[in-house]
C-alpha cells in the first residue's frame, strides 16, 4: 500500500525496486552484524532542492519497521487505521514512515490530486 501511494501521488520520487534484498551492517557497541533484507529503492525522477535528478536512497525494511512502530505510538488513529484494513493507509502515512525510516533525509511532498467531476452525470450528457 505505501508504494501505491509514493507511485500515485508523487512529486519528485519514485518506487525504483520495492522488492530488492540487500545485505546491511548493523553496528553494535560489542560486534557487527551482517543483515540480508528486503530493502525499498526510492529514486528522483526530477531535481527538488539539493537532490539532483537520479538520486537513489536505499532503506531497509528493518528502518520501515522501526518507522512503524514509532509512527504507531506517535498517532493512535493510526495505529487503528491499520488495524482495520491496509486501504486506510494514506498518502500522509506514507510520508511519515519514510521521514521517520530516512531520519528526516527524505520529503515526498506527496499531493492527492482532486478528482474531477462533472456537473451532469455522464448519462444525462447528450
Amino acid at each position: 500500500q505505501m508504494v501505491y501511494c509514493i507511485n500515485t501521488y508523487r512529486t519528485w520520487i519514485e518506487v525504483a525496486d520495492d522488492n530488492l534484498y540487500k545485505e546491511h551492517i548493523i553496528s553494535r557497541t560489542d560486534r557487527t552484524d551482517y543483515l540480508v533484507s528486503r530493502t525499498l529503492v526510492l529514486r528522483a525522477f526530477k531535481t527538488n532542492g539539493i537532490h539532483a535528478e537520479g538520486t537513489t536512497w536505499t532503506i531497509p525494511e528493518h528502518e520501515l519497521d522501526k518507522a512503524l512502530a514509532i509512527y504507531r505510538k506517535q498517532d493512535i488513529t493510526f495505529k487503528q487505521r491499520i488495524k482495520k484494513a491496509a486501504m486506510y493507509f494514506s498518502p500522509k502515512d506514507a510520508e511519515t514512515l519514510i521521514r521517520l525510516a530516512t531520519y528526516g533525509i527524505v520529503q515526498l511532498e506527496l499531493i492527492v490530486r482532486p478528482t474531477p467531476i462533472p456537473e451532469k452525470p455522464y448519462y444525462l450528457c447528450y
